[in-house]
């Protein structure tokens, strides 16, 4: 912001605005020089148009950043955004004219924590009070699709405009975690903070390039640029039409994304639900499994111990790897990032086996001793934040419904691969995004120091080992004790 770079940018999106018939409107606004030292002055200056609708004047605002960090050319972050959001008005002008109108916001000074050009636009524009819903587009990586990182608002109308889309990624456990940690601090904060609905989305994959000089035009995603277009044009035209009055709140929703682009949906009361039914079919597996052979609380315990033991040396040595990988590789491209995911699943399965030998030698029954830690985990999440325990609730009721099969046909080959599949497809369909999302924060990125977090990896070396665990243990024969 305030350099001369900027101000090319700035001409040349006035320029194309123009060009598509849309008069521009620039709102400028004096802050203090986040990155040129105290006591200095720059000038930020938003881009906005509108493109009338055939309603009363009620609008979806779209927005884009156009600033950069200095250490970058922020190809990604942000301007494939900001080429998005022209495209899309170019197709919107050729296109019948829609119910809502639509406010094109190109905003200055974003990069600053203090988000000087979607602040000023929403303490001193009359437009804001227009905009009845918000799409925000950003990138904290090199290629989508895109990911729903926040949702304000009601989430029901936001994730089916979300289901609406051709490519779409939504978890409810990303858009949760980002609640609990204040936000994901872009100019969406305005957004969430005037409690309009809307949705935040961003390309994170590729994330080591983030705020560093490799965000060029040689690391921008061209291929994916259509997805990212054909997401500001599915949503606008998504709500064009639609009433954006207030939506009816239906509570707290859990969702997520599976492959063939297919996204479930349904209330997070049914979460608690199920963590109740969790309990009623581990003590009715139990009470099987004691019926049908010797069996010891003590070596379940045993079990249990053996399994979180595992557990915490899974999350220690796979972070003490990834810190040194990161350090000795501070730049990873997206291929070679998965090769090193590879090799911490096969760390964490390891370390299993590992776990597993031990608890043959001691006698320790580690297969219920895992499937009571996910009991465990699915009943403090379900109570705590049923949008996040979704991850827990579904494999653990699998898990469960697995024990009773083993307990009433113990050794049937036929019904162990049954057992399997019975909690492999759950536990991979939900446990493997939370593993992705993770891992990519936890990529290192050179020179930008305030978002290298090597230390989240812990997060998905715990969940790698778990549903390893929790897996295997399903298609093993049940452990006399």
């Amino acid at each position: 912001m305030g350099s001369p770079a900027i101000e090319r940018v700035r001409d040349y999106l006035v320029a194309q605005l123009t060009s598509l018939g849309l008069p521009t409107h620039l709102q400028t606004v004096s802050v203090s020089d986040y990155f040129g030292g105290p006591g200095r002055t720059v000038e930020v200056t938003n881009v906005i148009a509108r493109i009338p609708g055939t309603g009363d004047g009620t609008a979806i605002l779209v927005m884009a950043h156009y600033d950069t960090v200095p250490t970058t050319a922020g190809a990604n972050d942000n301007s494939a955004a900001v080429a998005a959001v022209l495209e899309a008005a170019r197709v919107l002008q050729t296109s019948p004219p829609l119910r809502n109108d639509v406010i094109l916001l190109f905003t200055d000074g974003e990069e600053p924590a203090p988000r000087f050009g979607a602040s000023a636009f929403a303490s001193d524009n009359p437009w804001f009070a227009d905009a009845a819903f918000a799409v925000n587009l950003e990138a904290i990586g090199s290629s989508g699709p895109d990911l729903l990182l926040e949702t304000a608002g009601p989430d029901a109308a936001s994730v089916d405009a979300v289901a609406s889309l051709p490519a779409h990624a939504a978890f409810s456990f990303f858009t949760s975690t980002a609640e609990l940690i204040g936000g994901a601090s872009t100019d969406f904060d305005v957004i969430r903070d005037a409690e309009i609905p809307g949705l935040n989305l961003a390309w994170i994959r590729g994330s080591s390039i983030y705020h560093t000089e490799r965000d060029d035009l040689d690391h921008l995603n061209t291929a994916g640029m259509a997805d990212h277009v054909s997401t500001v044009l599915g949503l606008v035209r998504h709500f064009g039409d639609a009433d954006l009055a207030t939506p009816a709140d239906e509570g707290a929703l859990v969702f997520f994304s599976i492959p063939g682009g297919f996204l479930v949906r349904h209330s997070a009361i049914w979460i608690p639900i199920g963590s109740v039914a969790i309990v009623l079919l581990f003590i009715l597996g139990l009470s099987m499994t004691i019926r049908q052979r010797p069996f010891s609380w003590r070596s379940m315990l045993r079990g249990t111990g053996l399994a979180v033991l595992g557990c915490v040396a899974a999350a220690i040595v796979g972070t003490l790897m990834w810190m040194a990988i990161s350090a000795a590789r501070s730049t990873l491209g997206v291929t070679e990032g998965y090769v090193w995911l590879l090799m911490l699943i096969g760390v964490a399965g390891a370390v299993w086996f590992v776990a597993r030998y031990r608890a043959l030698l001691t006698g320790a029954n580690i297969g219920e001793g895992i499937l009571l830690v996910w009991v465990a985990l699915s009943l403090v999440t379900a109570v705590s934040v049923p949008t996040i325990g979704y991850l827990f609730v579904w494999p653990a009721l699998a898990g469960t419904i697995a024990l009773a099969i083993r307990s009433l046909v113990s050794g049937a080959f036929g019904w162990r691969l049954l057992s399997l599949v019975i909690v492999a497809v759950p536990t991979f369909f939900l446990i493997t995004p939370a593993i992705d999302a993770f891992f990519l924060f936890a990529t290192p990125r050179p020179g930008n120091p305030d978002s290298e977090l090597p230390a989240m990896i812990v997060i998905p070396m715990i969940l790698l080992y778990l549903a390893i665990g929790l897996t295997a243990s399903a298609a093993q024969r049940s452990t006399r004790s």
